[in-house]
């Protein structure tokens, strides 16, 4: 992205300059008249807060939003490192995340760009004119997780403060707050305990961020199907109420937590175009949910699906209703394993692996991920369930395994059966999972046998299903 491309005419629309933050990953455009002059800077802040106050995205850029008191520097000041450091505290109390100033020649013409970076540690050194592209390829700096308390969600939570982002986390928090414990006091962190489906939570929590990663669900077909009413109103209503309120701020980068399992059966590797064939009303309200978002894309608004393979793996949220979590816990706990069928395939994908997936995505150029769907895992991890329970055997000695020759789990049938290619993530943003199988294995025999979990029969590690 070069300088030209965050210049905008200080007719354009509020929307149009919008986009173009969006796509440069700046984080701020640079409104010029029509002889060049800078008249202003305009950052997603400064809309988001314009939106909030009734302004319409349709309205004229000047006007509305443009800032009249914007951080400048002239070239002549770029001597001047009292001036430099001053710039720098008014940067960092506008956005402590960082940013650009502009930087002017004394025709008041944008020349150049410095990054906070730069600024804060004075190290920049004046040039005659911009001499590079933009790095940056987003502009996030806060991101809301819904369902952030969770198996995935806490891992992610923990790996995006890791890399300094600000995290909201929104959760109803069923299983308790304990997981999030060790994060909790973390400067970057701000917890909002409440449910999806109240729209004055939802709002509260939308408050400064830039990015929505929405992973709260009810989970699984059972506990659908014990409550589907509130199935249908969080997997789908407050979904879909979420990405719209989304779309009207302009949080434009938003990721949406489906399923494999949205495949239900096929006899050869499912690309995201394969038909879909729900088996349960949790697929289906997965479905459902990804048409309602996806659907709400246009030009600045980028929704994206990620179908996400079966996790495994330690999380600090423990789950063992997850067929290589439930094996692995069995055979270290009970020494016997049970393999129902076991000719059925399944996609395994580790936690921290699925983590870095959502990572990827919203590090990524916005214009790879508008729209788009995206299976989530590795070709070579594609198994069949009697492949794992080997693997388990072998990895836990003195296991018993047992094979019932049916594919009914708990009295009911378990007709899912899918081998899925991988091959567009992969490509798209060179994701490939760094942990196999077997160390996943390793490393919860490990936690069991160390009494890490307790006891492994306690509700909160069960969402009430096998997925």
């Amino acid at each position: 992205m070069m300088l030209e491309d965050l210049k905008i005419d200080g007719d354009k629309k509020i929307i149009e300059a919008m986009r173009k933050i969006d796509v440069s990953g700046a984080g701020i455009v640079i409104v010029v008249n029509y002889n060049g002059g800078v008249m202003g800077t305009v950052s997603d802040g400064d809309i988001r807060r314009a939106i909030l106050r009734g302004i319409d995205v349709n309205e004229e850029l000047v006007k509305n939003v443009v800032r009249n008191d914007p951080i400048l520097l002239h070239q002549r000041d770029l001597l001047d490192k009292n001036i430099i450091n001053m710039a720098a505290l008014a940067l960092f109390s506008r956005s402590p995340a960082g940013g650009f100033v502009p930087v002017l020649d004394e025709k008041d013409v944008l020349i150049d760009l410095i990054k906070f970076t730069e600024l804060e540690k004075k190290e920049y050194k004046p040039v005659n004119k911009f001499n590079g592209t933009i790095t940056s390829k987003t502009n996030v700096k806060k991101i809301l997780i819904v369902g952030g308390g969770g198996y995935l969600g806490t891992v992610l939570t923990k790996k995006l403060l890791q890399k300094g982002y600000g995290v909201k986390v929104l959760d109803i928090f069923l299983f308790g707050k304990g997981p999030l414990k060790e994060m909790e006091n973390h400067p970057g962190l701000e917890i909002i305990e409440g449910d999806i489906r109240n729209i004055m939570t939802v709002s509260e929590a939308l408050h400064g961020v830039d990015a929505v990663i929405h992973l709260a669900a009810i989970v699984g077909d059972p506990a659908c199907k014990t409550n589907p009413i509130d199935a249908i109103e969080t997997n789908y209503l407050a979904t879909k109420t979420l990405a719209e309120a989304c779309k009207y701020r302009q949080i434009n980068r938003f990721l949406f937590a489906s399923t494999c399992s949205v495949y239900g059966r096929g006899d050869s590797a499912l690309t995201e175009e394969a038909p879909l064939k729900p088996l349960s009303l949790y697929a289906k309200s997965k479905i459902t949910s990804e048409e309602g978002i996806l659907g709400l894309g246009n030009d600045n608004f980028a929704p994206c699906s990620l179908r996400m393979a079966t996790l495994y793996g330690l999380s600090p949220r423990m789950r063992f209703d997850l067929v290589i979590n439930t094996l692995t816990m069995k055979a270290v706990t009970e020494g016997k394993i049970t393999i129902f069928g076991g000719n059925q395939w399944r996609p395994l994908l580790h936690v921290a692996d699925a983590a870095e997936a959502y990572i990827k995505c919203i590090e990524s150029p916005i214009e790879n991920v508008r729209r788009q769907v995206f299976n989530v895992g590795s070709n070579d991890n594609n198994y069949q369930i009697i492949d794992l329970g080997n693997i388990v055997k072998k990895l836990v000695p003195g296991t018993e395994m047992e094979i019932v020759d049916n594919k009914t789990i708990d009295g009911k049938d378990d007709k899912r059966d899918y081998n899925v290619s991988f091959d567009k993530i992969r490509k798209t943003f060179g994701f490939l999972p760094q942990n196999k199988i077997e160390n996943g294995i390793i490393e919860m025999k490990t936690a069991i046998e160390g009494g890490n979990f307790g006891n492994v029969k306690d509700p909160r590690y069960y969402n009430l299903m096998q997925e």
